[in-house]
């Protein structure tokens, strides 16, 4: 019967002691081994086929090599699934596992949810929201929490969120640059609470908001219309937008060349609507949206000019806050993602 390999036949295979050895299979060499040592210690392992005993490992280190994610409705969302992607990938690939619980939307769930990840066992904890929320506090623990999508109003945390905002003025650098001076922009959807806070979703307004400043401050003109996020709200606002006004560059009383919709949804609204009114996109009207949101952006016609939420990148750094906190090496700070233009079929240069 074959023997399977241990530690000290990979350090005699390596010629180097059975710390190194442990050093390098518990992620620890950084400034412990030299680079070229941790090679061969890897080398050797491989050459044998070794791999570390994990319940072993995890006893003695008191560590199950385990992060809890829980989300607020990302299992269900058509692309914020990406942070749960992301995530998995990233921790699988510093060898831990991801142990995830979707409440639905019922806030009422999420206690329970932490409890029982942290009964669990789990190193440390992700928490992780569909659309960007600010949140009254963060989930409290003993162990590492980080926010995904989401922040914390009352406290110093570990996040990662996406630059909305910077997205937005990307999306209005685009179609200035292509030379649109008369501009409509279909704002979302929201709600504020009775301190005037914003509450769910923020994304729609720090869009919003960020667009309006970024095209009026080169002197364009910029109609700000009610959106909602969804297609039948985005195809309503656009259609009493345009029927009667159609788009006419530099003409008074002419519509706007360009339409911004704070989601892809909305703009998707946007494409319905010029085709009901007998509107080329782009020859006729440039349309962006917001989001990239897959199923949606690049399968329709024409392709949709889009920002793109950092969604798996999220879910990776997410991951390396929690996996740097578990270590005792990260003080609670804010990453902020950019949102890149993805540039297809749906803008030009007006006529």
């Amino acid at each position: 019967m074959t023997t399977r390999p241990r530690a000290t036949d990979v350090a005699r295979r390596a010629g180097v002691s059975q710390t190194a050895v442990s050093f390098v299979m518990n992620g620890l060499a950084e400034g412990n081994v030299s680079p070229a040592t941790r090679d061969k210690i890897l080398r050797a392992a491989e050459d044998l086929g070794y791999e570390p005993n994990e319940v072993a490992r995890s006893l003695r280190s008191s560590r199950t090599r385990t992060l809890g994610m829980v989300t607020d409705a990302i299992a269900s969302s058509p692309f914020a699934g990406r942070i749960m992607g992301g995530a998995g990938e990233r921790a699988a690939a510093d060898g831990y596992a991801v142990m995830t619980i979707d409440t639905h939307g019922h806030a009422e769930r999420e206690a329970g949810a932490l409890a029982e990840l942290v009964r669990r066992r789990v190193d440390g904890l992700i928490y992780a929201s569909m659309g960007f929320r600010v949140l009254d506090r963060a989930p409290a623990a003993r162990i590492p929490v980080v926010l995904a999508n989401c922040t914390a109003r009352s406290e110093e945390e570990l996040s990662v969120v996406p630059d909305d905002a910077g997205g937005a003025r990307v999306a209005a650098e685009h179609l200035l640059g292509l030379g649109h001076r008369d501009l409509a922009m279909l704002s979302g959807h929201y709600e504020r609470g009775a301190d005037g806070t914003v509450a769910g979703n923020v994304s729609g307004p720090i869009r919003a908001r960020a667009f309006e400043e970024a095209v009026r401050s080169t002197g364009a003109a910029v109609k700000v219309v009610p959106g909602g996020w969804e297609i039948r709200t985005g195809y309503a606002a656009a259609l009493a937008l345009l029927d009667g006004a159609p788009p006419t560059s530099g003409s008074a009383g002419g519509g706007p060349t360009a339409i911004f919709a704070t989601t892809d949804r909305a703009a998707l609204g946007v494409l319905l609507a010029a085709a009901h009114l007998g509107l080329q996109v782009p020859q006729d009207l440039s349309v962006v949206g917001f989001d990239d949101q897959d199923g949606l952006a690049a399968d329709v016609v024409p392709a949709l000019t889009t920002v793109a939420l950092p969604h798996a990148a999220m879910g990776e750094v997410a991951v390396d806050m929690a996996l740097e906190a578990v270590g005792g090496r990260l003080t609670p700070r804010r990453e902020v993602l950019p949102c890149p233009l993805v540039q297809r079929d749906s803008t030009s240069a007006p006529r």
